[in-house]
């Protein structure tokens, strides 16, 4: 088996400089040029890492948990997939967990909190962040970053810019030409599934934040009644818009809360017999396949979930490694428009 003091006689470097490139480390100096010559070695060599030998002597287990509301979301895959870019890098194994499984009891969350068993955990929460496992979760000793802002201002946490993404939504409808625009979608108040902190700005709230200010930056005072709460399912955008297109008086356009309730907006309105755009132009917040494979294809938001994972990932690496991580918006790369027939 090829050691890492070999890689270094090869690479002309100290077995220090090795370690940190295996580890993803920043704290050992070197330049970019002596990073990738390592690397080059330890692909040339065919050097694998000791995981057991490494987890003895660094009391470290190589494992991050990662836990989002329903992995089978769609709208979760970009994240996934930078969360596991970036723990490749740095040299870890992830653990997935829906957060919904995570009761009182459970072997996955005794996993998760058994000391030792994670380095350290992400965490995309669903609106409560009050469940039981959750909070277990957040009070334990081992690094934690929360991929949403989050009312607790000791725990780190990493966040796209939401009201940014409803403000380019709103926005682009207003360059459509169009001044009565609907918000649809998301519980925006205390509901039996949906349970906020009293006074923090969920992640609805601010989507609903930017909305009204792309309105108002264009001289529009936002209506109460344009604003339609619902969950995130498709049937309930369906739901939704066939009550809304019976109203005499009704928005011509509607940014849409997520990209799965837009599909059922549309599905909702085709089935009404209104034309896409002409009676009804439809934005959803959050891009994902299926949006420019249905009939009509769908107008969208990207948001940047890749990045928010490999980010976060990378913080979390970090505050194992003993750094203070601040929490921060994540506003590289902005929101993108991605424009399709539904505008």
């Amino acid at each position: 088996m090829v050691t890492v003091k070999e890689i270094a006689a090869a690479a002309g470097v100290s077995p220090s400089v090795v370690s940190a490139v295996l580890h993803g480390s920043r704290h050992v100096r070197m330049s970019e040029a002596t990073r990738a010559l390592v690397l080059a070695k330890v692909e040339e060599l065919g050097y694998t890492t000791n995981f057991a030998a490494r987890s003895l002597r660094t009391a470290r287990s190589g494992v991050l948990a990662v836990v989002a509301p329903k992995l089978s979301n769609p709208v979760f895959t970009p994240m996934l997939d930078g969360i596991h870019d970036a723990a490749e890098e740095r040299g870890y194994v992830i653990m997935l967990a829906e957060a919904m499984r995570l009761v009182d009891g459970s072997r996955m969350l005794e996993r998760i909190l058994g000391h030792g068993q994670v380095d350290g955990t992400i965490l995309r929460p669903s609106a409560d962040l009050d469940s039981a496992g959750v909070r277990s979760m957040l009070q334990r000793d081992a690094p934690v970053v929360v991929l949403d802002e989050v009312p607790d201002r000791a725990q780190p946490w990493l966040a796209i810019d939401d009201a940014a993404a409803a403000r380019v939504a709103t926005e682009h409808l207003l360059e459509r030409g169009h001044t009565r625009i609907g918000f649809l979608g998301g519980w925006l108040r205390p509901h039996a599934t949906f349970r906020p902190r009293e006074g923090f700005r969920h992640i609805n709230l601010r989507r609903l934040d930017g909305y009204h200010a792309a309105l108002r930056a264009a001289g529009i005072e936002p209506r109460a009644e344009d604003v339609i709460e619902s969950d995130y399912a498709a049937s309930a955008g369906r739901a939704a818009i066939e009550r809304i297109v019976a109203l005499p008086d009704r928005p011509t356009a509607f940014v849409v809360n997520n990209a799965t309730t837009s599909v059922g907006v549309v599905g909702g309105a085709i089935a009404a017999g209104l034309r896409l755009p002409d009676d009804l132009a439809v934005v959803a917040i959050h891009d994902i396949d299926v949006l420019a494979d249905v009939t009509p294809t769908i107008s969208a938001v990207r948001m940047p979930m890749y990045e928010l994972g490999h980010t976060g990932t990378t913080l979390l690496a970090r505050a194992i490694e003993g750094e203070r991580i601040s929490s921060q918006v994540l506003t590289s790369p902005p929101p993108e428009l991605r424009h399709r027939e539904t505008t």
